[in-house]
């Protein structure tokens, strides 16, 4: 009777394994893969964080254009500090199509250098032999305190030229 036990206790604890919920886990971390994933048509707003990408199309392009946020670095004035200067929010980004062209585009808001302060940037590229317009239009949230642990998104618009 022992020796049919053990092995039943065996079959029952191997069972509990939940490979389901780990499924779920993986599932859901897809479909929030996929919420940053999404397809846009050109001139429409993107809402990427950091590592997102959205598809591109429309306005007679051949090719969808990938666009990749690799990067934010913000390093603005706190809206509750006092500051010397006023900073700036940098996007790094990568654009590509599916023949394999790939550009790397730096956009810059705030206080970038020589140009002054400015509210947007928009910048003239070229992916695969077509034109484009990239624009950072934001970084959200503004640093303060009360955004603190909030993911950071910046918002963007590519238009075809």
């Amino acid at each position: 009777m022992i020796k049919l036990f053990y092995p039943l206790l065996a079959l029952a604890l191997l069972t509990e394994c939940q490979p389901e919920e780990v499924h779920e886990v993986a599932s859901s971390r897809q479909e929030s893969s996929r919420q940053e994933e999404g397809d846009l048509k050109f001139g429409q707003e993107a809402l990427l964080q950091q590592y997102g990408q959205v598809t591109m199309y429309g306005e007679g392009v051949p090719r969808r254009l990938i666009v990749a946020l690799k990067n934010i670095q913000d390093s603005r004035c706190p809206t509750d500090v006092d500051c010397v200067t006023a900073g700036n929010a940098t996007v790094a980004l990568r654009a590509s199509n599916s023949q394999g062209a790939n550009e790397n585009i730096t956009l810059c808001i705030g206080d970038c250098g020589t140009d002054g302060t400015r509210e947007t940037h928009t910048l003239a590229a070229e992916v695969g032999g077509v034109n484009y317009n990239f624009t950072l239009k934001n970084v959200k949230p503004y640093p303060g305190q009360a955004h603190e642990g909030e993911v950071q998104k910046a918002a963007l618009v590519v238009e075809k030229k």
